[in-house]
């Protein structure tokens, strides 16, 4: 038998009934105890199943719902971690991802930035998965790359952010394969990332953290190519990039640290360790300069 379609108020009613499980999950995801991810889980899944119900194909916004449940179901797996979990978030990433690519893209900059999400957060789960989900994770970023450079017609107000976390997560994957082609790779990704968010990242915390992180791993690129045996004359081409990255990053750490941001103190540790080397092997002339500028702690 057919089931008997539902009137507007109907879906109007379950819709909302939805989006106030959804919302209390999302506060929920603000925790960091696991129980809240559990209970935010539960919210999700409650709202899912809610919106199962409504006639998705009907309406994009009804489907654009149905694919928020879905991916925000895969954000809660992702955050309870274990292989287990991980599987069932790629599924609920995947099939919110069949859903958005239904969409009129176009019609709306949420259901672009949604997919260009749904991917990005999938790369997420493929890497914590290990080495060898490293390729579907790299596939996913540039996939959400992809969607993200295609807003033309409907522009997404954040999209130099969101491009730049993606491509330090592309990079930081391509990292963990051992060429150098990828370690190449990697290093044009960062300094993608980097070039979409210097303009803000001395006002902006979150540009700032992308800014960092994507001078760490440009760094972390560079490393075999500049340490590898040279000979007595020899300096590598990229010397120069190199110690203008930790120069940059170093003072952005230190910037932060000033209005009370410690954060960033591991990831300024291991580019002062980089870039004594870097001055020690290839211009200690400026080596003695580059410590003083950064071991004084008066303001710490």
């Amino acid at each position: 038998m057919e089931e008997t379609p539902l009137d507007p108020s109907a879906i109007e009613a379950i819709n909302a009934d939805a989006s106030r499980l959804m919302k209390h999950g999302i506060s929920r995801m603000g925790d960091s105890d696991r129980h809240a991810v559990l209970h935010a889980l539960e919210c999700f899944d409650q709202a899912l199943a809610l919106r199962r119900q409504l006639p998705v194909h009907t309406d994009p916004l009804l489907a654009y719902g149905l694919a928020a449940c879905l991916l925000n179901r895969g954000d809660a797996l992702t955050r309870l971690g274990g292989d287990v979990h991980l599987l069932e978030a790629i599924g609920a990433y995947e099939e919110g991802i069949d859903v958005l690519r239904a969409l009129p893209l176009d019609a709306d900059p949420r259901f672009r930035r949604r997919l260009a999400m749904a991917h990005h957060n999938r790369g997420l789960a493929l890497g914590a998965r290990g080495r060898a989900s490293m390729d579907p994770a790299i596939a996913a970023f540039s996939d959400a790359i992809r969607v993200l450079e295609g807003d033309r017609d409907a522009p997404i107000p954040d999209k130099p952010y969101l491009l730049a976390v993606t491509w330090m997560n592309l990079a930081q994957a391509l990292l963990l394969d051992d060429t150098t082609e990828a370690a190449d790779r990697a290093r044009d990704a960062a300094l993608r990332a980097l070039a979409l968010v210097a303009a803000d990242e001395t006002r902006d915390l979150s540009a700032a953290e992308v800014g960092l992180k994507a001078r760490h791993l440009c760094c972390r690129a560079l490393l075999p190519r500049l340490f590898e045996p040279q000979g007595e004359e020899s300096i590598p081409d990229e010397i120069h990039q190199a110690t203008d990255l930790v120069d940059e990053g170093l003072a952005l750490a230190r910037r932060w640290e000033q209005e009370g941001v410690t954060s960033f103190r591991d990831l300024a540790d291991d580019l002062f360790r980089f870039g004594a080397r870097l001055y020690g092997r290839y211009q200690p002339q400026f080596l003695v300069e580059f410590l003083g500028d950064n071991t004084d702690r008066s303001d710490a």
